[in-house]
């Protein structure tokens, strides 16, 4: 982590050091002696941050030799921590004045613009004079003089220089092929598997029975369970299945709730016990039922009885318990105990060659695979430390490196908590250093928490975690962190077809804390702290902390050093933003509150905030403030409601990737400076020419969807989750008004995106000419899906030359009369025609190729389709045509009264999906 924050801090200076001698060295003014004042001070900040640099590049090279001692050594382990204490706070001030440089270079360049160019130079002069922060200079100077006393300390203890991270801790070499690792295969525990299905299924007099799994951490206990609840022989026999994972908290309500959705795939808004209870009783009533409890703590006998009362009006209950304590099975009354072994050898060998050697060790350099028997040997028996060292080892083919695994004291370190910590603290030792503040970040979560993916990632960029790497965005680095955490077995999958997540093993949860020694936590603020619960909070950095009482009060009452803070205060909490302006280094912002109805003005305070996720259906409107957060890369507003939005001064937004709101506003003038916006725009109203001229959407080049509507709702409105929503109020500028009906091409040209666009929809367009840009490959070089809907006058459609095109949606588009498919590109694949009320005739439908979907709908006046470009009148018998669609695979053709046929080839002899129905010609269904 140290490691991090002086690569992060170094990179900071090197980025503001060539602005800050330009300040210096701007020329001085004879009139004006606060400029000459001002220019001491940006001086003395120069030399400053040149000391600190060499200072900063010392301590560096001995972190390596400081984080393999840190771990044994407790000196060593205060001074790292003193270290990061400094380094954060240089990174606050110097994150401040690059602040200021950033907000003064926006606003001399708007004043430039503003003022033309005969005032450029003067203007650019301006920009060069940066004021700077109240007491930089004298902190700046607090901030050397303690690094500086940091690194004699280094000298004290002896640290040693190197030139540099080591190759373990450097980019790795990645093997050709990927991570074949499958959670379901797991090795030596055929015959524990099968004893506790067997008993599963015996013993069916008795109505109720508790099989508990006891082991201490990393036997695999979850897995057992896992591949006994998805067995077919189980599955057959019992009605309703549950999975619930417990950990610490036995939580008598949450529990009773969480059973009942997981056995009913539903969710219930209920809070009280006794309406739990009568609902969980009528859900199993006569049923039989498997339930596993994951992962269980409680020792408290009377929470367990509260908990299976319901339980006796089922006609059989099986109840799986995984637990680490062998209390927890004698609370819980078990009937049968088992109690998994660590692996035999063979079986560990295995399972190392499954994650090290890909399967087979055949191929493998001897001295490797004696290496690998000799490593095996050391894990004791217990597979999360196998898989994680042999993980780890995936990547590593020199002798050196295998050797330094095998001979590190680690393994013999005893003041562990459990044996499993020496093994896993290797691979933690091992993990490159650009990874450990990515993994660690994630301990600040309870333990089972599901983290996803994209969240997850955007989290590291706005803790700066991701370091750039020349073009390549810094998203898709953090996928590949993502990616390789995974891959060493830090990081467990539990994604599915909706999203991809992870979250942290309990024992790996355990060691990620252990490492951040405190510096990241997670509390329970339902009740009065503890002594050492508060003294804990007012040292860490990231805290994620829930209420569902009236304890907030207590929460960080003097740590003004916090930079994340996830606030979940329940479904009835009702609460302001109480008093955050004193956190002004938070960097993460999450407030989960249903019931907030403002954010305060004040939020514009945190002036390093990148991300802030505020999810309520209360608020009313954003503070105008708030656009002035310069480092502001995600904001998240979760509201169904448009909430009122008025852009205060010229700069808005300037950092943003990711804006997910609902604005109602005057203007979209402010989106100019969005360079950085991805994901995808939705703007209602538009009609002002001057407006769409000011937002400059080709300069967006993220941006990979932009929907256009020209009044504030259509029934497409709401078809799609746009990540911003915009309705402009009507007639917001009524000097610079411009009518749709007069030049309604210009408003659509002025909104020409950047050419990476890959979806377009407009709707409600009145001109009969689209823009240029719409047809032009060089504009559109990577859209792949256009939606027009409801274009009155537009009578042809010129996409011939977009070679990247593969879906069309033509809807409500009443003056197309002939719609001629041979000008459309070839490689379309999808095209859809709704509600295109005078259309008279399709032709050359058999030049598309390439279709997979064809769906014509609602078009009254339909009279033929053609598959060559020959227009044929209305027909007496089924039409024959030369071509055929081979790919197609989806067909609808619904309410066209006029329709009285189809041509040959168009519904093709392999599998396809074909609905006709409401036409002239006979109904025609099957799959």
């Amino acid at each position: 982590m140290a490691g991090y924050l002086i690569t992060s801090l170094l990179s900071l200076i090197t980025n503001l050091l060539p602005s800050i001698t330009a300040s210096a060295q701007a020329p001085s003014s004879s009139s004006s002696n606060s400029n000459n004042s001002e220019r001491g001070c940006v001086r003395a900040i120069e030399e400053d941050l040149q000391r600190l640099m060499v200072t900063v590049k010392g301590i560096k090279a001995t972190l390596l030799d400081a984080d393999k001692r840190e771990i044994r050594d407790h000196y060593v382990k205060h001074w790292l921590k003193e270290l990061r204490k400094v380094a954060y706070d240089a990174q606050d001030v110097l994150s401040e004045y690059r602040n200021e440089v950033t907000r003064f270079q926006l606003e001399a360049r708007k004043a430039s613009e503003a003022s033309g160019s005969h005032k450029r130079e003067k203007m650019e002069y301006i920009e060069c004079i940066v004021q700077i922060p109240n007491g930089m200079v004298d902190r700046l100077n607090k901030i050397r003089s303690r690094f500086d006393q940091i690194a004699k300390d280094r000298e004290a203890l002896q640290l040693k220089e190197s030139d540099g991270l080591r190759r373990p801790n450097n980019k790795i070499s990645r093997p050709p092929m990927g991570h074949m690792v499958d959670e379901a295969n797991i090795f030596g525990r055929d015959a524990e598997i099968e004893k506790v299905i067997n008993f599963l299924l015996s013993e069916k007099e008795k109505p109720f029975s508790v099989i508990s799994i006891i082991g201490k951490g990393g036997l695999r206990k979850t897995t057992i369970a896992q591949l006994v609840y998805k067995d077919e022989r189980v599955t057959r026999c019992f009605d309703l299945f549950g999975w619930v994972c417990v950990s610490e908290e036995f939580d008598v309500v949450r529990l009773t709730k969480a059973i009942i959705e997981t056995v009913t795939k539903r969710n219930y808004d209920l809070s009280e016990l006794s309406s739990l209870q009568e609902k969980l009783a009528e859900t199993v009533k006569g049923k039989t039922v498997l339930l596993v409890l994951d992962d269980v703590w409680n020792e408290n006998q009377s929470l367990w009885e509260l908990l299976r009362v319901p339980f006796k009006e089922a006609k059989l209950v099986r109840i799986l318990v995984t637990s680490r304590n062998t209390k927890v099975a004698d609370v819980m009354q078990t009937t049968t105990c088992f109690r998994p072994t660590n692996l035999p050898e063979d079986s560990c060998w295995q399972l190392f060659q499954h994650y090290a050697f890909r399967g087979t060790s055949d191929t493998m350099l001897p001295y490797l695979v004696k290496m690998g028997r000799d490593i095996t040997r050391k894990c004791g028996g217990l597979p999360l430390v196998v898989k994680s060292i042999a993980s780890l080892l995936r990547y590593e083919r020199d002798e050196e490196d295998w050797r330094e695994i095998l001979e590190s004291d680690l393994w013999e370190k005893e003041e562990s908590k459990e044996a499993i910590f020496p093994a896993l603290e290797i691979s933690y030792a091992h993990l490159p250093a650009h990874l450990k503040p990515c993994f660690l970040f994630c301990s600040m979560y309870p333990k089972d928490y599901l983290l996803e993916k994209e969240i997850l990632i955007e989290l590291w960029m706005s803790h700066g975690y991701i370091e750039s790497r020349g073009k390549k965005r810094i998203r898709e680095i953090g996928a590949e962190y993502y990616k390789e955490l995974k891959e060493r077995s830090f990081l467990d999958d539990f994604s599915d077809r909706y999203s991809e997540c992870c979250k942290l093993h309990d024992i790996i949860h355990d060691l990620a804390r252990l490492k951040s020694e405190n510096e990241h936590y997670s509390v329970d603020i339902s009740q009065p702290l503890g002594i050492q619960e508060r003294k804990i909070l007012g040292e860490a950095y990231h805290v994620y902390a829930c209420s569902v009482m009236g304890y907030v009060d207590q929460i960080l009452p003097q740590n003004q050093g916090l930079r994340t803070l996830y606030m979940d205060l329940g479904w009835y909490k009702k609460l302001s933003f109480w008093n955050l302006p004193k956190f002004e280094a938070l960097r993460v912002l999450q407030w989960k509150e249903d019931q907030l109805t403002r954010i305060p003005d004040y939020i514009s305070e945190l002036k390093h905030l990148a991300y802030l996720s505020v999810p309520s259906d209360n608020l009313e409107m954003l503070p105008s403030s708030i656009g002035g957060l310069l480092n502001l890369q995600f904001l998240y507003i979760e509201s169904r409601n448009f909430l009122d939005y008025v852009p205060h001064g010229l700069i808005n937004f300037p950092a943003i990737k990711r804006m997910r709101a609902r604005l109602r506003v005057k203007t979209i003038a402010w989106l100019k400076d969005m360079t950085d916006l991805e994901g995808k725009l939705s703007i209602y109203g538009v009609s002002n020419l001057k407006d769409a001229q000011r937002a400059n959407m080709r300069n967006k080049c993220q941006l990979e969807t932009l929907n256009l509507w020209t009044n504030h709702f259509t029934e497409f409105s709401h078809t799609e989750n746009s990540w911003l929503e915009l309705k402009l109020e009507p007639k917001a500028c009524e000097d610079e008004w411009v009518g749709v009906d007069d030049v309604g091409f210009s408003w659509l040209d002025s909104l020409q995106p950047h050419s990476n666009i890959k979806k377009l929809q407009v709707f409600e367009f009145s001109s009969a000419t689209l823009p240029g840009w719409m047809s032009d490959p060089s504009s559109l070089q990577s859209i792949q899906e256009i939606l027009l809907g409801y274009f009155k006058n537009i009578r042809s459609l010129p996409f011939s030359n977009l070679h990247t095109l593969k879906h069309l949606i033509i809807c409500g588009c009443n003056s197309i009369r002939v719609l001629k498919l041979e000008q459309l590109p070839s490689q379309l694949e999808e095209l859809c025609i709704l509600e295109c009320m005078n259309l008279d005739f399709i032709i050359g439908l058999g030049n598309l190729n390439k279709l997979a979907t064809l769906e014509i709908l609602s078009c009254p006046d339909l009279k033929s389709i053609t598959m060559d470009g020959l227009q044929l009148a209305e027909p007496t018998e089924p039409l024959v045509g030369q071509k055929s669609i081979s790919s197609l695979t989806r067909l609808r053709i619904c309410k066209c009264s006029l329709l009285r046929g189809l041509p040959n080839g168009l519904i093709p002899s392999g599998p396809c999906y074909v609905r006709v129905r409401g036409c002239s010609c006979p109904d025609i269904e099957f799959n």
